[in-house]
Order: C-alpha cells, then sequence, then structure tokens
C-alpha cells in the first residue's frame, strides 16, 4: 500500500510515471493516474484482504501468503488501471 501511495504521489507532483517500456504516462493523465491510486490505495488493500482471508485461512502461515497475494493483486490493479491513461 505505501508503494501505491509513493508512487501517486510520485505521478501526481511531477507528472509523469513509467511503468514499464511501453506503459509511460505523462501529464494530465499522470496526475489523474496519481490521484487515483491515491484514493484507491486503501480500500484495494481492504477489499483484497476481505477476499483473501478466507482463502487461506485453514493453511498454516496464512498472513505470509496473504501478504503475498494482496501485493501481487495490488500490482495487477495499478498496472491495469495505467493501461487506460497511457501515452499512444
Amino acid at each position: 500500500m505505501v508503494l501505491l501511495i509513493l508512487a501517486g504521489l510520485f505521478a501526481l507532483i511531477f507528472g509523469k510515471i513509467t511503468i514499464t517500456k511501453q506503459l509511460r504516462l505523462t501529464g494530465k493523465k499522470a496526475r489523474i493516474y496519481g490521484a487515483l491510486l491515491l484514493v484507491l490505495s486503501y480500500p484495494l488493500l481492504f477489499i483484497t484482504g476481505l477476499l483473501l482471508v478466507p482463502l487461506f485461512s485453514f493453511m498454516p502461515h496464512s498472513s505470509f501468503l496473504e501478504t503475498i497475494f494482496q501485493l501481487v493483486g495490488m500490482s495487477i490493479v495499478a498496472v491495469g488501471l495505467a493501461i487506460p491513461f497511457r501515452d499512444k
């Protein structure tokens, strides 16, 4: 969650962010994406936690797996949110 907030702040302040070589955001689109990351970072953590807790509650060391899957899920969502805003 902290990384999403930092990435959102960076995009909001500087107006550019590069996720991959083909996925770069600049200007107004980057600032909108940054604001979206800031607004959605906590709800994404909460939702992924709600979805993953029942899934891994029967496994030992489930908190570690839950954390890993939250990171993966939030990364997928962050990249998915950037696709509509990419520079063409």
